[in-house]
């Protein structure tokens, strides 16, 4: 297993070797969560592409948990892995499988009871339910897999491989992608959740049975699970889980105010939001890269190695931003013309990305800061700042949203982004105090 080391050697040309695969895995991950956007988008009509959004909105409920699992697994192995034996490591990568397999099934039982009630819930115009119900329950049947798949991609870039799961990234979302392409045609909507539920299948297959040749030792056997083991996943993955999850309320609720203003802005909203993702995954990527690294040298106590990595995150994530406003300000209704041809979802969609991107540095600032209490550990201090910043952003649009219309969704943003900076950093000097 080719892995970068991160302990030692020159510091901002290890960071930047590290992260540049993991940026372009969850790239490529998101760009097929885009493409299905896409293709439903330009191949079949607004009602089509509103139904999806609202589909996948519930649906980041059940992967955000995933995400907690994932979080939390991938701070766990990189803080082991520099310490322990290979049986040692084999044994709690077996552990966080289990455990999130079992998780993955129960997420399906539940999806599928209350997929439903909660598109009703989140005020899912009448026309496009049944679209949005069909959509989902299809989805669902890929989640158990999805989340094994995606912890797997984590474990091995807390082992500090971060070359093999951008391969895998990339197979996957070419599957993905071409299968939409075939399938939408033929079954619309349900076509494109089947290209996303075989493509996590395939994809879940394949980096087990990789990690099965090079990473771990022995069988499965119900006699590795060891309390030890647990007790550390539930300390670590939960606040994780409780993140992941607040940001699904939080777009959950903004798909509810979007109701009131109807499908078009509903498309509009969702293809900014796609766009918007995709580009500050960079940003996030650096920052999930930064975690690994501080979690890996402050398990060897390197405190003066860690300083060195984030200077040389800032300089990384501060050059980035600035390309990112520029692509937001200065193409964004070409970007936005390959999702859909109607003009409101364009016009709604450039307002929000316009807007948006101007809050990236403060986001940048905040996300290094939430980084520091992630690699040393400090859980607790990570949720109080993360969710305490959605809470704000959500009660803005909440106040904001009825009173003075599209708006709000942005100037939130704004409110959200500089009282998670000003959190952020104060929580980063109580954890050092």
């Amino acid at each position: 297993m080719q892995d970068t080391t991160l302990t030692k050697g020159p510091i901002g040309k290890s960071l930047l070797r590290f992260s540049l695969p993991v940026i372009l895995s969850m790239l490529t991950a998101q760009f097929y969560t885009i493409a299905d956007t896409m293709i439903v988008g330009l191949k079949l009509d607004a009602n089509a592409l509103a139904a999806v959004s609202n589909a996948s909105t519930l649906l980041m409920f059940f992967l955000f948990i995933s995400g907690g699992m994932e979080l939390g697994g991938n701070l766990l192995i990189a803080s082991r892995k520099p310490v322990c034996t290979r049986e040692q490591l084999s044994g709690l990568i077996y552990n966080l499988i289990f455990i999130d397999a079992v998780i993955g099934v129960v997420m399906l039982g539940i999806g599928l009871a209350i997929f439903r009630p909660l598109l009703l819930l989140i005020n899912t115009p009448e026309e496009i339910v049944d679209l949005a119900l069909l959509y989902g329950t299809i989805y669902l049947f890929g989640i158990p897999f999805q989340m094994v798949y995606d912890l797997s991609r984590e474990i091995l870039i807390g082992c500090g491989n971060s070359n093999v799961p951008l391969y895998f990234v990339l197979f996957t979302s070419l599957l993905n992608i071409g299968l939409d392409l075939i399938l939408v045609s033929f079954w619309g909507v349900a076509g494109a959740a089947i290209a996303s539920a075989f493509s996590q299948l395939t994809g879940c297959v394949g980096v087990l049975i990789w990690m099965k040749r090079h990473l771990l030792t022995g069988r499965f056997q119900f006699g590795l699970l060891q309390a030890e083991y647990m007790k550390e996943i539930a300390r670590l993955s939960p606040p994780n889980m409780l993140q992941q999850m607040s940001g699904a309320v939080v777009t959950a609720i903004k798909q509810s105010l979007l109701g009131t203003l109807g499908v078009t802005a509903i498309a509009g909203f969702s293809c900014a939001s796609k766009v918007s993702t995709f580009l500050l995954i960079t940003i996030y990527g650096t920052a999930q890269s930064l975690v690994t690294f501080i979690a890996q040298n402050n398990a060897l106590g390197q405190e003066e190695r860690i300083r060195s990595g984030l200077r040389a995150a800032y300089q990384i994530l501060l050059s980035l931003t600035a390309v990112l406003i520029l692509v937001c300000v200065l193409l964004n209704r070409p970007i936005l013309r390959l999702f859909s041809a109607d003009t409101g979802v364009i016009y709604y969609g450039s307002i929000l990305l316009t807007w948006e991107a101007l809050s990236y540095p403060i986001q940048v600032i905040r996300h290094v800061q939430e980084a520091r209490l992630r690699g040393r550990q400090k859980m607790l201090l990570y949720l109080i700042s993360s969710i305490s910043a959605m809470t704000v952003n959500i009660v803005s649009c909440v106040l904001l949203v009825p009173h003075i219309g599209y708006s709000g969704f942005y100037i939130s943003t704004y409110i959200s982004s500089c009282y998670a900076l000003v959190c952020s950093v104060l929580l980063v000097r109580y954890a050092r105090a």
